[in-house]
């Protein structure tokens, strides 16, 4: 019979609703931490910031959890980022039709 390396061991240990429980939390946290110091991708982050919040995690999450839970935020800060921009571009290009608008109406009724 074939050995089970550390993540096929994890995935095959029952996790109680209060260790699922107390990861979530660990997680809140960390990301909590991660937002307050505007860090967006753990790849980047000064290992001391958040180190503590880490180590829970950590400690308390399965692996393939905390990764997971990483890249979820990560895509979700880059699904948000792309939202604010093109909310961005929207209005600017709704403000600049406005602008031409007015410009036309006034060189149309303004008697020169």
């Amino acid at each position: 019979m074939a050995k089970l390396d550390s993540s096929e061991q994890e995935d095959t240990q029952v996790v109680t609703r209060s260790e699922r429980e107390k990861c979530w939390i660990a997680r809140d946290k960390y990301f909590a931490c991660l937002d307050k110091n505007r860090i967006t991708s753990v790849a980047n982050q000064d290992s001391s910031v958040c180190a503590n919040e880490r180590s829970d995690v950590d400690s308390l999450c399965r692996q393939s959890w905390v990764d997971y839970f990483i890249q979820r935020r990560e895509r979700t800060l880059q699904i948000d980022a792309m939202k604010r921009y093109r909310t961005q571009q929207a209005h600017d290009e709704l403000e600049a039709r406005e602008s031409a608008s007015r410009e036309e109406l006034r060189n149309k009724f303004v008697k020169r």
